[in-house]
Parts: C-alpha cells; structure tokens; sequence
C-alpha cells in the first residue's frame, strides 16, 4: 500500500471523529445540583445525565472532562445559556414555553414536577381551579419549571415564596414555612433523604407536568454540532451504552 493510500485511509476512518471531537469542544457545559441527575458530591460531579454526558464526549473523542462543566445556581445557569452561543444547559425541562428558547437534546429523563405537602398538612388539591383560588403558600426557585408551571396555571406570584436553592426550599417545608413545594419529585425525594427526613411523611398534592428532561442548548449555536449531539444519543441508546426512557 502506497503512503498516498495510508494516508486517506486514517482521514476516512479518523477524519469525521475528530471533527465530531472540535465541535463539541467548542461547548461550555452547564449544570447545577439536581439529584439523582446531576450533583456534587465531595465535590465530584456524579449523576445519570453526568454519566450520559460522559458517555457522549466519549464517543465523539472529545477532550471535554466532566472537571470542565460549570456548576451554578439553577437561575444564573439558566440565563446564562439563554445569552451565550455554544452554552448547554442540563438536565432542563422541555415545555412548550421554552421550546422557542433553546435547542434541544435529548430526551436524558423522564422528568415530573409535582406540589409536594407534609402528610400531615391534610391539604388537598383536586383541579387547577383549586390550585388558582386556594390560599396556600409555595415555595418554588427562580427560573424552574414548578415556578414558571404555577405562573402558566394563573397561581397568583404574591403567593410564591422564591429559595436561593432546592435545599432551602425543602427546609422551609419541612419547618412548616410554607405549604407546598413545586419541584421535581424524584430530586425532592433524594433531597429529603440526603437530610434525614423520611419521604413518607410527604406526599405529592399536585402533578404541575410530566415534561422529559433535555440538554438546553443556546439558540445561537450552530444547528449542526446539535445534530451531531443528538445522532451521538440516539447511536448510544440503540447499542445500549445508556439506559433508555422510561
């Protein structure tokens, strides 16, 4: 074989992966701590979408860490991606109300923002009528979808107490600060048990939305790398490298 012909064969062969690998370097990587799919713990940054990112820069020979993804509170990520070319945003909700504002990946999750009260607050919510003209206090974070899904139910904001994050959130519940608590329910879940407190004692009042979870990718980022991340997903779930949604 010539050297000509070596040649064209490691860029025929090699050449497509290590252009994937440059597009994908070009991204900044955004998260904040949203167990069980995205999280510090002793500073590592562990989780099951962390893992799908992982799996993903793998594959496309990329020279991206998981050291190198950005951990900020979930607001500040959240406009951050909104004004920043190549910014990915994860694990995000997709909704029809930001459906305009980012593009997207995925999905990473099935993903199901709830009401969860104390049990032994008694409060029940049976329809969205309710949930408008009821006196209850929430508390929600700034930007997440429980927040922007009470707003889109005509759930009146004077009612909304805003966290600085999911753990001041969850405190101010569990010392009977507020009512109810919109957020996702399988991270409120790991919160509580990650602080000593029983699940059980709580309880799910009100299903906000059953909206999977996403990488949100900035809408001026060019439509070609988030082809190329969204054929990497699907080429990963068919062989099984990650687990499928359920």
């Amino acid at each position: 074989m010539t050297k000509l012909c070596r040649c064209l064969l490691v860029i025929f062969f090699f050449g497509p992966l290590y252009g994937a690998a440059s597009e994908l370097d070009r991204l900044t990587f955004i998260t904040e701590h949203y167990p069980p799919y995205n999280y510090l713990d002793e500073r590592e940054l562990k989780g099951s979408s962390v893992g799908i990112l992982e799996a993903m820069l793998q594959h496309a020979g990329s020279t991206t860490e998981t050291t190198d993804i950005r951990v900020l509170p979930w607001a500040r990520g959240y406009d951050t991606t909104l004004l920043t070319p190549d910014a990915v945003l994860f694990s995000t909700t997709r909704t029809s109300a930001r459906e305009d504002l980012f593009q997207w990946v995925g999905p990473l999750a099935a993903g199901r923002v709830v009401l969860l009260a104390r049990k032994d607050s008694n409060i029940s919510i049976q329809n969205q009528e309710a949930l408008q003209n009821g006196n209850v206090s929430m508390v929600v974070i700034g930007e997440d979808i429980g927040a922007q899904k009470l707003l889109e139910s005509g759930v009146n904001a004077a009612r909304m107490h805003t966290a600085v994050n999911n753990e001041s959130a969850m405190n101010m519940l569990v010392a009977n600060r507020v009512n109810l608590w919109a957020y996702g329910e399988d991270v409120a879940h790991w919160l509580l048990r990650k602080h000593g407190h029983d699940p059980d004692d709580f309880e799910t009042v009100y299903v906000l939305s059953q909206d999977p979870l996403y990488f949100a990718i900035n809408r001026d980022t060019d439509p070609a790398v988030v082809e190329r991340l969204q054929q990497i997903l699907d080429d990963l779930r068919v062989r099984g490298k990650i687990p499928p949604i359920e």
